[in-house]
Parts: structure tokens; C-alpha cells; sequence
């Protein structure tokens, strides 16, 4: 009734109430005219004083705007808008506030929904002063449902001439929302799925939309850090800053809660825009803005989100997953010690996804193995620059949480476990990259048991890759004052202290100590680690490995008992080339020399001992001289010596790879004394110089007791050997039995003495000589059987040293008897004997025999 009767009033301006009269009085006469400012200070005024009536005016002016909006009178409405823009400004005091807020914000409603530019330009301005204002009475009954659609249908508006002007303004109102709504508490329900699903993807469409004088390979980091707020209404309408602008807003103040909502949009959107394709920049850019907005203490859950969502995304495009790691190696800088709360956790999840990433490869369902493997690369650098944002001691935490999953494997389980293969090369290319972040600066806290023994053991691996990789692994770890790239591949230098400006150090006695307690296994190690390098294009590789071991123990932990203990290894080493142990290569025989002559170079002169200089330096010039063109490593090598190029025939005796008798070559060169390093000259300089040279004078023995370092050396035995020692012998063709022969036993060296027969040689075809002794055994194939032999005994046998040179000749003699028996002795002979032996050792011929004599016993009877 009041309504109708205000309408019947309203016809007539004396009777309208004083609010209307002063709300009408503000608009111009002329149409052309703007704001009246006379009466709207009037209007002003009034409100003040009347805070009641403030609401009927706000009511009264929507109802203007909605009648020159619908008559297009847009001065008029322009008029609307900035006496209510005033009345906010002046009145955000006022008790009736929220009234008047309720009939401002359907202004700007109606503003919106003409979908006109200007309009929206108008309503966006009003909305964002709204925003501005800080309520003192909060509102049970806002909401912001509306405009959060509004604006986000502007934010991507891509048609017509003011397509980018709409965005922008869209991106304005956006801002005003999240102001307004985060610092009422009773608009918490912004933070929900259905609205954030709308403000998150509206942002990142115009963050994507790249300015022109945009540059991909300048870093964004500083402008994201350091980002001004842009103008309101300001000359340049730049939506990519705005939309950076507002994400870092909106994650700046999200509370720990809101985060997963929000995040889970923006991984969302680069998911179905394909944002992660390499090289990621977009996605980079983007969680580097998160990362820059949010509270340091809340950056790992951004870390651990974006772990879980590449978890999600196992099974997708290779492509993708590299861009996640992409993005992870580029933000866990930012995020500093703030991840230290969950970092095994954290780095947890990344070794199983690297586990999976190695078994689908290994899987033939993997479509692409190059990508994979990129993947695999991209999450080791990620674990890498993971490992670099936190402290030392983390580090090591990390370290030992690594070489704690690396599997492994023995050359017996090397082709039965394929995958842990791939996964143990991998997973020591993590490990050496989390290394190459860690500074040591004692020995002691990083090569604890727990992790040196399992680098040790790593050192020996089957694969060859493995263990040039967990050599490098030590050379950085062992490595504190920058002396690794002069050491890696150390060549000859006649002035070590000039030329290589080696930086060395006192050691403590803290490093003492762990060297004493470690240093035989570690020279036992590089020691094995010579005799198993593969005699391939990496053996050079190999060696300059295990001298660059050498040479760091040398200048970083150089002691005295150390260098002994490293003097013992070379002078080892320089026995293991010359001696016929091991089936070596010539070509791996002469190199084992010069990293012998290298490392002696190397010490002699960082030790100043005048006569071990001059030795070393003699014997490295008789070598130059030499016919060994090899040995000279006072020049580069050429590699025209025939010698070099023979090829070992892998698998086959020495008669195989023979075209006659005369033209085996020994694979051993023979060194003239001159050539060698004497022990003695050493024990006598190192004497003079009072050092304890006890140990030196000891024989070097590479023990290392452990289960898979043995069986990868006796492996390699086994294949590299050119004879083993034969198993006891049991069985004996003549007849003595005399009991002082148990005390002698038979020589046991032989290859191929007649009569002679070990357990190993047994076959279905083979029966044991004949044997007269009294014995439990069964006499019916044979009647002589040696006297069993006795624990002391078979001691004796094992213990028995070897002669090679003895062996070498009876092996010759052999070769040759064998080639004049099948060249000299005709065809028909040969085959009767052959037809004679197996007809003796023939079972069936035997049964034949004691039947046939069985039957003429019964006949006598």
C-alpha cells in the first residue's frame, strides 16, 4: 500500500519525499551535462545525517538506472553510477550499510546483464570500489554466485574488437571477489569446488595469453617475486600480468585447507590444454607463482600434490610425465628447507616412481623406450635439484636412503634379474647426482659403514657402466678442493705442482682415523676393479677411473699410512700386468703399466722425495725409449703396433686359435728390469725420509669379505683365467698303494698327463681305472682305487703353489703331441685306438664279459 501510494505521489515532485527530490536533483537538465556536484553534496549530506534513508536512496537509483537502461540513456546511467560510487565512499560508516550494499550490488547486477562493454566496464568499476571497503557488520545472507559467473565468462571473451579490454575487465572483477570474499568469514564457500572450478581456469586462459614482447628463455622468477599491482583503468590493459597479479593473490590468501582445491584446478587445466608438453614453460611459470605466493612452510605440499598428480598420470604420454618432472625440477629450489618435515617421504615417491618408470620400460607394453628413458633423466635431475635446496645433513639423509634401495646383484643373478639391473644403473645415476650437491668436509659423516661398504660393493658390480658410475660417485664425495677435473683423466706431468695446481691440505686426524680403519678395503677394491675392467673401447676409461681414486686418496687424505697403503696397490698392480694370473689382453696389460707410472708420477713428486723422483723419471724415459710404443706416455700413443690390433679369440684354447705349432704369441710382455718400478728403491727413499716402510714390505692381498664382491671376482676368474687349478685327484691309473704317497700326493698342475683323471672331468661315459686294493667299493668296472686321501692331505694340494712357467711348457707339449699325433699317424690307427677305449670303458661290453665268464664257471661245474 506504501509503495502504490509513493508511485501516486511521485506524479506530482512537491509531494515526493525529500530523499527523491534530492536523488532527482542530481541529474543535469541538459543531457549533455554530467553529475550535478551541488546537489550531490546535498544528497550527501543528507544521507549522512539520515542513515535510514540511505537504503531508499540506493532503491531509488537502481530504479532510475534500470528505466535509462532500458531506454539506452547511458549518460544518465553514468550519472547513476557515480552518485552511487559517492554515496559508498562516504557512507561506508553508516549502520544501514548493508542495506544500502544490497541495492548497490543490483546495480551492478543489472550493469552485467546488458552484456555491453561500456556497461560492464561501469559495473566491473563499481564492483571493484565495493571490494575496497571494509564492512564492520558482516552479511548472513551475500552471496557472490553471480558475478563469480559473470566475470569468468569475461575473462574469456575472445570475439570482437574489445575482446582483450573485456578480459581484463573480467580479471578486475575476479580480483574484486577474492578480496571481498576472503576477508569475510562468511564467505568461506568461495574455496568450493564448483567456484574455483571456474576462477582458476579463467585466470591461467589469460596467464597463458602471452604478451608480445614475451621471451621464453628469459627467467620469470624475479618479475613473479617482485611483481608490482597493476593500475585499475591504467594506459596498458595487459591480461597476462593481471591474471599473474590474481593467482598470486588467490594463493596468498588461501589458508592450508584451500590449497588442494585450488590446485587441483590448475592441474586440471594443464592436463586438458596439454600444458605439460615439454618444455613446460607455462606450468613452470605458473606453480613458480604458486610457490612465490603461498607460506614458505606450506611449499612442500605443493611438492607432494604435484608428486601425487604424476602418480595419477602413470599411465599417460611419456611427454607428459617428463613436463611434471620438468616442473618439479624447477620449483623445489624455490621451496628451500620447507620440505624437510617430509623428506624421505617426498623422495620416496619419487624412487618408486622411478622403480615403475625402469619396469614399464623394461615391460613390453613401453611404446617409446627414448622417452622413457628422457623421463627417467628428467626425475633424476629433479631428485638432484631436490637434494641441492636442503642442508647437508639432509643430504646425507638422502644419500643413504638411496644407496639403501639400489639392489644388489651378482654376476650369477645378473640375466636373471634383468630389471633390477636397469633399475640398479639407475638408481646409481640418482645417487650420483644427489653427490654432485654435497660438499664433504668429513669423511667420516658421509662414508659411514652403512653407505661406504654398499659403494664399495657397487664398485664391483657385473655391469660395467655400474661401476664407473659408483667410482665417480667416490671421486665426488672424496673430492673437497676442487681437484677432481685436473684428476679425472690425469695425464703425464713432468712438474705436478706447477702445472696441475693441485690444491692439497693437511689432514686431520679425524680423516686419519677413517683411513686407517678403511683404507684395505678401498685399495682391495680398486685393486679387483682393475682385474675386472671390460677389455673393450671402456677400459681406458676404467683405468683413468681407478687412478683418479688413487690420485684423490693421494692429495686428499695423503698420510703417511695411506700413501704405503696406495704404494703397495700400485706396486700390486704393476705385478698383476706381468704375472699370468689373469688372461689379459697386451693392449690391458701395458695400460694397467702407465696407470701405475702415472700415479707414482703424481706421488713421488707431491711427496719431494728426491730419489723416488728420479727414479720414477728414469724408468717413465726407458720406456719411451723402449720397442713398447704403448708404454710411452711422454707422447700420445700411435697406434700402429701390431701387437695392439690382435684381437683376443674370447672362449678358445691356444691350439684352437692356431694355424701351426710355432706361432702362439705370449700375451705377456717381457719387461726388461728397467722398465719396472723397483719395490726396493721405494723401501730404501721412503726410509730415508723416516717413514714406516713395515707395511710396504708386505705382501698385497685384495681381500674384501663380501658375499657379492666374491662372487663377481671368482666369476670373473673363471672366464679370465687361462688355467685353473684342478680338483684333487681321486683316481690313479698304476697300482701304488703305498701309504707314504698320502703324505705325497700326486701332482696336481697338470692339464693333460695321461692316467690322470679329477672330478671335474667326469661323464656318463666314464668309469673309474681299475683298482686290486681291498675296498667297500664296488670293483666290477675297475680294479685299482687309490687310498683315500685325508684332510691334511687335501690341504697340502690346495696350498701347493703353481708353476707357470711349467705349466706353460707342459701345455705347449701337449698342443704339440696332439697336432703330430691327428698330422703323422694314419687315419685307421687313430680310429682303433679311439674304438679301443671306448670298447674298454663300455658298460655294456663289461656286462657282456662277466656274463660270458659267469657262463663257462657254471659250465666247469
Amino acid at each position: 500500500m506504501d509503495s502504490l501510494m509513493e508511485s501516486f505521489l511521485c506524479c506530482c515532485t512537491s509531494c515526493k519525499p525529500r530523499y527523491k527530490r534530492l536523488v532527482d536533483a542530481i541529474y543535469p537538465r541538459s543531457l549533455t551535462d554530467g553529475l550535478v556536484n551541488a546537489n550531490m553534496q546535498k544528497l550527501t549530506f543528507y544521507s549522512i545525517s539520515h542513515p535510514e534513508k540511505l537504503n531508499r536512496i540506493g532503491q531509488y537509483l537502481v530504479l532510475r538506472l534500470s528505466r535509462d537502461l532500458y531506454r539506452t540513456r547511458f549518460i544518465q546511467v553514468k550519472i547513476a553510477v557515480d552518485a552511487m560510487d559517492q554515496l559508498l565512499k562516504s557512507c561506508h560508516g553508516s549502520p544501514s550499510l548493508n542495506q544500502f550494499t544490497e541495492s548497490y550490488l543490483k546495480m551492478v547486477q543489472k550493469l552485467l546483464e546488458t552484456n555491453e562493454p561500456k556497461m560492464e566496464k561501469l559495473a566491473t568499476d563499481l564492483f571493484v570500489g565495493f571490494s575496497s571497503i571494509e564492512e564492520d557488520i558482516p552479511s548472513y545472507h551475500r552471496q557472490y554466485d553471480f558475478f563469480i559467473s559473470k566475470f569468468t565468462s569475461m575473462c574469456h571473451a575472445s570475439t570482437g574488437e574489445q575482446a582483450k579490454s573485456r578480459r581484463y575487465d573480467g580479471l578486475r572483477g575476479l580480483r574484486g571477489v577474492i578480496w571481498k570474499s576472503v576477508t569475510d568469514d562468511l564467505q568461506a564457500n568461495i574455496w568450493e569446488k564448483q567456484h574455483m572450478d571456474k576462477i582458476v581456469p579463467s585466470i591461467l586462459f589469460n596467464f597463458q595469453d602471452e604478451p608480445e614482447d614475451f621471451d621464453e628463455n628469459v627467467d620469470q622468477s624475479s618479475s613473479m617475486l617482485y611483481h608490482s599491482y597493476p593500475f585499475d583503468n591504467g594506459p596498458n590493459e595487459d591480461p597476462h600480468a593481471l591474471a599473474l597479479q590474481c593467482l598470486r593473490e588467490l594463493m596468498g590468501k588461501a589458508s592450508f585447507g584451500s590449497l588442494r582445491s585450488v590446485l587441483e584446478p590448475v592441474m586440471k587445466h594443464c592436463d586438458l590444454h596439454k600444458k605439460w608438453e615439454p618444455p613446460a614453460i607455462f606450468a613452470i611459470n605458473t606453480f613458480k607463482a604458486i610457490l612465490y605466493s603461498i607460506q614458505t612452510q606450506n611449499s612442500y605440499f605443493v611438492i607432494q600434490e604435484l608428486i601425487n598428480h604424476l602418480d595419477n598420470m602413470s599411465n599417460f604420454e611419456a611427454s607428459t610425465r617428463i613436463g611434471i618432472a620438468t616442473v618439479l625440477s624447477s620449483i623445489v629450489s624455490i621451496a628451500g628447507t620447507s620440505i624437510g618435515p617430509l623428506l624421505l617421504g617426498i623422495f620416496n615417491s619419487l624412487l618408486k616412481r622411478l622403480r615403475a618408470s625402469v619396469e614399464f620400460q623394461q615391460s613390453k607394453q613401453c611404446p617409446s623406450i627414448s622417452d622413457e628413458k628422457t623421463f627417467q633423466d628428467t626425475l633424476i635431475n629433479a631428485m638432484g635439484d631436490f637434494a641441492n635446496a636442503l642442508p647437508d645433513y639432509q643430504k646425507v639423509e638422502i644419500m643413504m636412503f638411496t644407496i639403501g634401495n639400489i639392489p644388489m646383484i651378482s654376476e650369477d643373478e645378473k640375466h636373471l634379474k634383468t630389471s633390477d639391473a636397469f633399475l640398479q644403473k639407475v638408481l646409481v645415476k640418482t645417487l650420483l647426482k644427489v653427490a654432485t650437491k654435497y660438499k664433504t668436509f668429513y669423511l667420516a659423516t658421509i662414508f659411514t659403514d652403512s653407505f661406504l661398504k654398499p659403494l664399495l660393493l657397487l664398485m664391483l658390480a657385473p655391469n660395467s657402466e655400474v661401476r664407473l658410475i659408483s667410482q665417480k660417485i667416490f671421486h665426488t664425495l672424496l673430492d673437497r678442493h676442487d681437484n677432481l677435473q685436473k684428476l679425472e683423466h690425469l695425464p703425464y706431468v713432468s712438474d705436478v705442482i706447477d702445472d696441475l695446481r693441485l690444491s692439497v691440505e693437511k689432514c686431520s686426524r679425524q680423516d686419519q682415523l677413517f683411513m686407517r680403519r678403511h683404507i684395505n678395503n678401498i685399495t682391495s677394491v680398486l685393486y679387483r676393479s682393475v682385474c675386472i675392467a671390460s677389455e673393450n673401447e671402456d677400459l681406458i676409461e676404467h683405468l683413468d677411473a681407478t687412478l683418479c681414486s688413487m690420485s684423490l686418496l693421494c692429495v686428499e687424505v695423503g698420510h703417511d699410512e695411506t700413501l704405503i697403503e696406495l704404494f703397495r696397490l700400485a706396486f700390486a698392480l704393476q705385478l698383476l700386468a706381468l704375472g699370468e694370473e689373469y688372461d689379459f689382453s697386451y693392449k690391458k696389460r701395458l695400460e694397467i703399466h702407465n696407470l701405475v707410472a702415472k700415479y707414482l708420477n703424481l706421488s713421488c713428486q707431491l711427496l719431494a722425495i728426491p730419489a723416488l723422483v728420479r727414479h720414477v723419471e728414469q724408468v717413465i724415459i726407458n720406456r719411451s725409449q723402449s720397442n713398447f710404443k704403448r708404454l710411452n706416455i711422454l707422447k700420445p700413443v700411435q697406434l700402429s703396433d701390431p701387437l695392439l690390433n690382435t684381437k683376443k679369440d674370447v672362449g678358445k684354447a691356444p691350439i684352437a686359435s692356431m694355424e701351426s705349432e710355432d706361432d702362439f704369441t705370449p700375451r705377456i710382455p717381457e719387461l726388461d728390469d728397467k722398465l719396472l718400478f723397483n719395490r726396493e728403491i721405494f723401501e730404501k727413499g721412503l726410509d730415508n725420509s723416516k717413514k714406516d716402510i713395515e707395511p710396504l714390505k708386505k705382501e698385497f692381498e685384495a681381500v674384501f669379505p663380501t658375499s657379492v664382491s666374491e662372487n663377481v671376482l671368482s666369476k670373473n676368474e673363471a672366464n679370465k683365467k687361462s688355467r685353473d687349478r684342478k680338483s684333487l685327484v681321486i683316481f690313479t691309473a698304476d697300482g701304488n698303494d703305498d701309504v707314504d704317497d698320502i703324505g705325497n700326493p700326486p701332482d696336481t698342475t697338470g692339464l693333460g698327463e695321461e692316467n690322470t683323471f679329477s672330478i671335474d672331468s667326469s661323464s656318463i661315459d666314464w668309469s673309474p681305472p681299475e683298482s686290486h686294493l681291498v675296498s667297500r667299493r664296488s670293483t666290477l668296472f675297475g680294479a685299482k682305487l687309490a687310498l683315500p686321501l685325508t684332510i691334511e692331505t687335501l690341504r697340502t694340494i690346495v696350498h701347493t703353489p703353481i708353476d707357470p712357467n711349467e705349466e706353460e711348457r707342459k701345455d705347449r707339449e701337449m698342443s704339440l703331441e696332439i697336432v703330430t699325433k691327428y698330422r703323422e699317424r694314419p687315419l685307421d690307427e687313430i680310429t682303433a685306438e679311439l674304438a679301443k677305449e671306448l670298447e674298454d670303458h663300455d658298460l655294456s661290453k663289461t656286462i657282456q664279459r662277466l656274463t660270458k665268464k659267469n657262463n663257462e664257471w657254471n659250465k666247469l661245474q
